[in-house]
């Protein structure tokens, strides 16, 4: 009998001890459904999320909402980013004197928790890496002993902070020269023999232009295709804040043809058309389909589609900013539409006697680019940027069904 008590006192300690475990850990890590975690701890989780990869950019200003975040579906989380210094080192002081935001950010608590809860969930940890202008990414890529200042300068951050993969974020604008373009193909080269010396599963991944097929880029792809594990799309910017005419950020049709009249409605550009120039370099499955979680919003002149904009007045859009005109007592003549010409809705609206104009994506337009991604045996899909779309979740519905469509 007093062994019976025993157990049954022991017993309770365990279920206490369970308890009170689980107490610490849910106030310690707040940032993501419980139940999501408590799926991977038990082991029943799904085997995988998708059959596609599904990646998640995850920039250092969206921390703010990093309670509301619904990422159990992402197969890749990205940390957006860390920046270089034109001398290979990381850019840790910005010209104010202050620790860059991005640095800054990367070694908060709040990201030590939310990066530990992703590799809970059995997400790859990604790191990226930005150089943003001309100047910088010529100095990175054009003298090799900067280039390996460079390698160390990322290897020593990504060991420190115990990331999966790397992912390289050099957004050259318009044509570089041929040193700078041979300077980028040795320096991911170099980048991934550093990075396999520490960890033979590493991967490195790159961002390119959605025109980098069809123009002279920075990216050789064909050189980099030793290398390089993924082609990271940017699919989208086709119109910008800047743009003349309130044009679809993402058209995944609509491209002119070439008989097109000159009073016919249709697109520069449109994704199905770079994809398919990228297919015929690249492996289907080394490329990722870059899809916004934004989109554009501008003064215009009338509520047409393609209708002309008011200089200055373009402004990125969230989808959770999209969501919130519909509640918007001071909006009037409110109206979303959908296009045929490229498979994406648009909106406009009358606020202070002005038309405004959105061009942006939801469930149904995101439907359309993950049939591509399926019908094209693309390797999966890139999201820019997480918390754009918080605390609305119907954007991650087609994401959910990637892998049964």
């Amino acid at each position: 009998m007093l062994r019976k008590i025993s157990l049954f006192f022991l017993f309770l300690a365990i279920i206490f001890t369970g308890i009170t475990a689980y107490s610490v850990w849910k106030n310690t890590l707040p940032l993501i459904s419980p139940i999501a975690l408590i799926e991977v701890i038990t082991g029943n989780a799904p085997a995988t999320k998708s059959k596609k990869i599904v990646y998640g950019f995850f920039p250092y200003w969206n921390l703010k909402v990093a309670d509301e975040l619904n990422i159990s579906q992402l197969t890749h989380f990205a940390y957006f980013a860390v920046d270089l210094n034109p001398d290979g080192t990381i850019n840790k002081i910005n010209d104010h004197k202050e620790q860059e935001p991005g640095w800054n950010k990367l070694n908060s608590k709040a990201f030590e928790k939310l990066l530990y809860q992703t590799k809970l969930l059995g997400q790859k940890t990604v790191i990226t890496i930005t150089a943003m202008d001309p100047e910088t990414i010529s100095s990175l890529t054009e003298d090799s002993q900067i280039s390996l200042t460079a390698v160390r300068s990322i290897i020593g951050v990504y060991q420190n902070k115990g990331f999966d993969d790397i992912n390289v974020d050099f957004e050259y604008v318009g044509e570089p020269s041929q040193k700078t373009r041979d300077g980028f193909t040795f320096f991911v080269k170099s980048l991934k023999s550093a990075c396999l010396s520490i960890n033979p599963k590493c991967q490195i991944d790159i961002d390119v232009f959605a025109d980098s097929a069809e123009k002279f880029r920075l990216w050789d792809l064909s050189a980099l295709n030793s290398t390089t594990d993924h082609f990271i799309v940017m699919a989208y910017d086709y119109y910008r804040k800047s743009s003349k005419q309130a044009g679809p950020i993402a058209p995944l049709t609509g491209k002119c043809g070439s008989d097109a009249k000159q009073d016919t409605v249709c697109l520069d550009q449109d994704i199905i058309t770079h994809i398919s120039q990228f297919s015929k370099i690249l492996p289907s499955d080394k490329i990722i389909l870059g899809v916004p979680f934004y989109g554009y919003e501008w003064q215009t002149a009338d509520n047409m589609y393609l209708a002309n904009t008011y200089p200055g007045t373009g402004s990125m859009a969230s989808y959770s900013r999209i969501q919130s005109i519909f509640s918007d007592p001071l909006v009037s003549s409110l109206s979303a539409q959908w296009s045929t010409l490229s498979l994406s809705p648009y909106l406009s609206y009358t606020k202070y006697n002005k038309t405004f104009l959105i061009q942006f994506e939801n469930t149904e337009s995101l439907y359309q680019k993950i049939k591509l991604v399926k019908s094209a045996n693309l390797g999966g899909i890139a999201i820019w940027a997480l918390g754009y779309e918080t605390p609305y979740p119907d954007l991650w519905q087609p994401i959910k069904d990637l892998s049964s469509l």
